[in-house]
């Protein structure tokens, strides 16, 4: 019986081809390939960037189509940004973070400050409108990690009624 819960299904051969997808990327349009090390000093560096959280194309189809279209949007806003991808398996850390919850995402940065997060693909009008409003948007702090705060006169460990 351990022998069935040990096996995993075949990778795709849109899986197989998903690194030499970001490989391309990363030479042919100047985005910068990050890691856990290199993450967080693109996102504390100086103006505004933009970086692609990606995902296995079988967890997430639009992981491909993301990757595909990403230097296009950085292209079409017409506001200049730094562009960086993180490959599946080291997202991790800057998913948590930001508080981003379903991958492929687009995490939106400016002189270190969070400006928002665009979680899956979506219509290519509607794509490059949400990346211009979040370009030029105020930078604030990152989503909290969901836990509600309430106001009341419970104290730590009572029930508020």
């Amino acid at each position: 019986m351990s022998a069935a819960l040990a096996w995993t299904p075949p990778r795709s051969a849109m899986s197989l081809n998903f690194d030499q997808l970001l490989d391309g990327l990363v030479a042919g349009t100047g985005l910068s390939d990050l890691d856990a090390a290199t993450a967080a000093a693109f996102l504390e560096a100086p103006g505004r960037g933009i970086v692609m959280l990606s995902d296995e194309p079988d967890r997430s189809p639009e992981a491909w189509d993301l990757a595909v279209i990403f230097p296009e949007l950085l292209r079409a806003t017409g506001i200049p940004a730094r562009g960086g991808l993180l490959r599946p398996g080291v997202v991790e850390a800057v998913q948590k973070r930001y508080g981003v919850r379903r991958l492929p995402a687009l995490l939106f940065v400016r002189d270190a400050g969070y400006l928002g997060v665009i979680e899956g693909l979506r219509d290519w009008s509607e794509f490059v409108a949400e990346c211009t409003v979040l370009l030029q948007a105020a930078p604030g702090r990152p989503p909290g990690i969901g836990i509600p705060v309430r106001n009341g006169d419970a104290g730590c460990g009572e029930v508020a009624r």
